[in-house]
C-alpha cells in the first residue's frame, strides 16, 4: 500500500532539492516533476540557486522555478529531494506553506525532517529511491525524458557506477533506463566532455597548490575567491575536483575548502577504506555518506583551515 496520500489531478505539488544543487538533486526533482505532470496539472518544480550550466541539457529545464522570486502559495504536497537536513533548502518558508512534507533522501545524515519519509540510506542516489517511488507508489509509465533524468542522477552520485554504493540493484535500474532510450553519447559528453579552458587551466593550478598531510594520507585543497574570479568560474565547474586529491595512492581523505565570501567557507570530504567523513561533516555542522561528505562553515577560510587539519589530525 503506498504511504503517499492520494493524488488526484487537482492536488497542487511543489518539488525542490537543496541549495548548490548537484546531478542526483536536479535529476530527481526533474524526473519527479515530469513524472507528476502525467497526473496533476499543478506542479511546482522550483531550484533555489541557479541552474548549474552543465546540467542545462535536462529536458524541460525551462519548466524550472526560480524560488522565491516567484509567487509561492500554499501546496498540498511539496517534495524535498537529496536533502539531508531541511535546513539545506535555504531561506524559504515553501515547507510551512505545505500541509503535507515528503522528504525523499539517501544520506546517512537525514533527519526524517518530513511528514512522511522514503528516506533509503544503501540507495546509491535520490534518483534510484525516485524511480522507485515513480515506478511503485505512483504507478507512472517511465518514458525517456524521466529515465534521461534519472539516469543522470544515477552517474553523477555513484561516480559513473564506483562508489561503494552502487548495487546490483543500481546497475538493473540503469539497464532499463537505458532501454527507455538514453542518450548515454550526449550525457557523457554533457557532463564529461565539455569542459571549459578555463576550468581545465584552473585544475591544473589548483592541484599544484595541493597540501599533503600525515605521510600522504590526508590531502587539502584550498579555493580562494579571488582565484575563481581570476579564472571567471562557476561554482559547479568546481565540483569533482577533491576526487583528483582523494585518488592519489596512499590518500585515505582528501578535503577542499571553498570560500564562498569573506566570512563562509563550503567544505567538501572524499574518503576511501575504513575512515567516515560523515562524522567529521557533522563536527561542522554539515553531513552526507561515509565516504563523501560536506559543510558550511561561517568563518574566515584560514581560521577553518587550522580547524580541520586538528580534526584530521585525530581522525588519522
Amino acid at each position: 500500500m503506498s504511504r503517499l496520500p492520494a493524488i488526484q489531478s487537482e492536488t497542487s505539488i511543489a518539488i525542490i532539492a537543496h541549495v548548490n544543487p548537484d546531478g542526483d538533486s536536479l535529476g530527481s526533482i526533474m524526473a519527479l516533476g515530469l513524472a507528476l505532470k502525467k497526473k496533476c496539472s499543478n506542479v511546482n518544480i522550483f531550484l533555489n540557486d541557479e541552474l548549474p550550466g552543465r546540467y542545462s541539457f535536462l529536458p524541460e529545464v525551462h519548466l524550472l522555478k526560480k524560488y522565491p522570486s516567484c509567487d509561492v502559495e500554499g501546496f498540498d504536497l511539496c517534495f524535498v529531494l537529496d536533502c539531508g537536513d531541511d535546513r539545506r533548502i535555504g531561506e524559504i518558508d515553501l515547507l510551512k506553506k505545505s500541509k503535507t512534507v515528503v522528504n525523499v533522501d539517501h544520506h546517512i545524515s537525514n533527519n526524517e525532517y518530513g511528514d512522511i519519509n522514503f528516506v533509503k540510506t544503501d540507495a546509491s542516489s535520490t534518483c534510484e529511491i525516485v524511480y522507485s517511488i515513480i515506478k511503485e507508489e505512483l504507478e507512472i509509465e517511465l518514458d525517456q525524458q524521466i529515465a534521461t533524468c534519472l539516469y543522470t542522477g544515477i552517474v553523477t552520485d555513484t561516480g559513473n557506477f564506483r562508489y561503494d554504493s552502487t548495487s546490483a540493484h543500481t546497475h538493473r535500474v540503469a539497464a532499463e533506463l537505458l532501454e527507455l532510450g538514453v542518450n548515454l553519447e550526449e550525457i557523457t559528453f554533457q557532463l564529461y566532455q565539455n569542459n571549459s579552458l578555463n576550468s581545465t587551466k584552473f585544475l591544473g593550478y589548483i592541484l599544484n597548490q595541493m597540501e599533503v598531510y600525515f605521510e600522504g594520507k590526508v590531502t587539502l585543497i584550498v579555493v580562494r575567491e579571488e582565484v575563481l574570479k581570476k579564472y571567471s568560474l562557476r561554482n559547479d565547474e568546481v565540483e569533482g575536483i577533491v576526487n583528483y586529491a582523494r585518488d592519489i595512492e596512499g590518500v585515505e581523505v582528501a578535503a577542499i575548502l571553498k570560500e564562498v565570501n569573506s566570512n563562509e567557507v563550503k567544505l567538501s570530504f572524499r574518503a576511501k577504506r575504513d575512515y567516515d567523513v560523515n562524522q567529521l561533516a557533522k563536527e561542522f555542522g554539515g553531513g552526507g555518506h561515509r565516504k563523501a561528505s560536506g559543510a558550511t562553515v561561517a568563518g574566515k577560510i584560514s581560521i577553518v583551515k587550522e580547524e580541520l587539519i586538528r580534526k584530521l589530525e585525530k581522525m588519522i
